[in-house]
């Protein structure tokens, strides 16, 4: 009888231990970046707004990093033959994606506020008031930076990003507003984001459903617009990761979005939130990540390379997600 009990308390304790065990591992923090992104995240570029810098970081290989400071400036996009285009003041400049050092600058215009490359391999700078013309102004340049032809928006008298649509036209984010444009000026598409002093509307991407997703600035919010220009749904949060201002942000290839979570102008806000986060299609915040206080002030852009080819242009494809351009011979 006593070595009967002896097994029935050796049983119980094998069966509570495996109880426990389960109980730990479902309390257990998860690795949101692995379990969620079905990848785990590794090099970052990123483009501080507070410090004026643009920057590659390797989590796995610091070795790897590097930090240049650059003008100031909006939009980050990778080119091609490991080169990165970046929005300056004046034009525009290209940096290796090795090693951050300048390729190509061009400062001829005055005035730029963001410069993205189209399909047709020209770049695209964008103004107000701009070039002799009233309202938003965009200018596609040549290979050399010449001006090639302009689109004008009229009546608006700010702008921040723009995205070519996969039919060629160009989402534009306004303030308070988000605009689809064609090539002729006229305005095919356009929603209201809400108040223009809690707004600024940073960039727009269209997706295959028919929606349009915004970054909010201060509304700190990512939000979707019908085909029809009605407010469906927004993301953002929590309070943990301190959402002050959402600006430029990737959609990855699993539909989730990453977006740069700017903290203020100023050199002095690398301490503040997370600045780089993850949310899932449900809105579910799976992954952020803590800047080191040493080296970044605010982002305002962050592109996941991982997934990506970096030696062909990358754009937004017809669901919003970045996609391999073949830019036609010049």
């Amino acid at each position: 009888m006593n070595r009967n009990f002896h097994a029935l308390c050796a049983k119980l304790f094998i069966v509570f231990g495996i109880i426990m065990l389960a109980v730990i591992a479902c309390r257990a923090p998860h690795n949101t970046a692995a379990a969620t992104s079905g990848y785990t995240h590794r090099r970052l570029l990123l483009r501080d707004e507070g410090i004026s810098q643009l920057a590659l970081v390797d989590l796995q290989d610091s070795s790897a990093n590097w930090y240049v400071p650059v003008p100031v400036g909006r939009d980050v996009q990778l080119v091609g033959n490991n080169r990165v285009l970046i929005g300056t003041a004046n034009g525009y400049q290209e940096h290796d994606l090795t090693n951050g050092k300048k390729l190509v600058e061009v400062t001829r215009y005055p005035g730029t506020v963001a410069a993205r490359r189209l399909r047709n391999g020209h770049t695209l700078l964008t103004g107000v008031n701009w070039q002799g013309k009233k309202g938003i102004v965009l200018i596609e340049t040549g290979a050399g930076g010449d001006s090639l032809r302009s689109y004008v928006y009229p009546g608006f008298d700010y702008v921040r990003l723009v995205r070519e649509t996969k039919n060629g036209n160009f989402l534009v984010t306004a303030n308070n507003y988000v605009f689809e444009g064609d090539r002729n000026g006229a305005i095919l598409w356009k929603a209201m984001i809400g108040d223009a002093e809690k707004m600024h509307a940073w960039q727009a991407l269209r997706l295959a459903n028919g929606q349009t997703v915004v970054s909010t600035g201060y509304a700190k919010t990512l939000a979707f617009f019908s085909a029809d220009g009605k407010l469906v749904d927004t993301v953002t949060g929590p309070a943990t990761v301190h959402p002050n201002f959402f600006a430029g942000f990737q959609r990855l290839h699993n539909g989730n979005y990453v977006v740069a979570n700017w903290q203020g102008h100023g050199t002095t806000n690398g301490a503040l939130g997370r600045q780089v986060l993850e949310y899932d299609k449900a809105g579910r915040l799976v992954w952020s990540w803590q800047q080191d206080a040493r080296h970044f002030s605010s982002l305002h852009n962050a592109i996941i390379l991982d997934e990506l080819d970096l030696t062909v242009l990358q754009a937004e494809d017809a669901d919003g997600k970045l996609a391999p351009v073949a830019v036609p011979q010049q």
